[in-house]
């Protein structure tokens, strides 16, 4: 498990050079704000947390008292060995984000969560960064942007 990064992943990495040869300028891993997502697009009020399907249990919820599956990501595999272990560390990541994800909304950020399995694929990656424009064109649209973003064509 030493070898499992925190930051600067594959997939952040993809969505990183991304949004730069888009013209979207953000920061890293900003401290000043609660769990230090992956990337801070300030200018858009916007974090976009990049999750692995493993990791953080894509197609899981936690409904209050447990970790249920909703659909199935063949990545969010659970290992056969050591379950409890496991468990209790999913059940952990998936509390963690959505008290993140809670407080980042009362803040005012908008949240985009990526899926590390929605970027595999070359199809399911474009369909995913025109997902991420979308949004990030629709703030601009309501008036949450300035308008030199929007006169950029961004």
């Amino acid at each position: 498990m030493s070898a499992i990064r925190s930051r600067d992943t594959l997939p952040e990495i993809v969505v990183r050079k991304w949004l730069f040869a888009q013209g979207f300028r953000f920061r890293v891993c900003d401290k000043k704000i609660v769990g230090h997502p992956d990337i801070v697009l300030k200018k858009y009020r916007t974090l976009i947390e990049i999750r692995g399907c493993f990791w953080h249990r894509h197609g899981w919820t936690w409904d209050g008292r447990k970790l249920v599956q909703e659909t199935a990501c063949s990545q969010a595999t659970v290992p056969k060995s050591n379950r409890a272990f496991w468990n209790d560390k999913f059940r952990k990541n998936v509390r963690r984000d959505l008290e993140h994800k809670r407080l980042w909304r009362e803040q005012g950020w908008n949240v985009i969560v990526i899926w590390e399995c929605d970027l595999k694929t070359a199809t399911a990656r474009d369909e995913t960064f025109a997902q991420i424009k979308m949004r990030l064109r629709n703030l601009s649209v309501r008036g949450q942007v300035p308008n030199a973003a929007i006169s950029r064509g961004v």
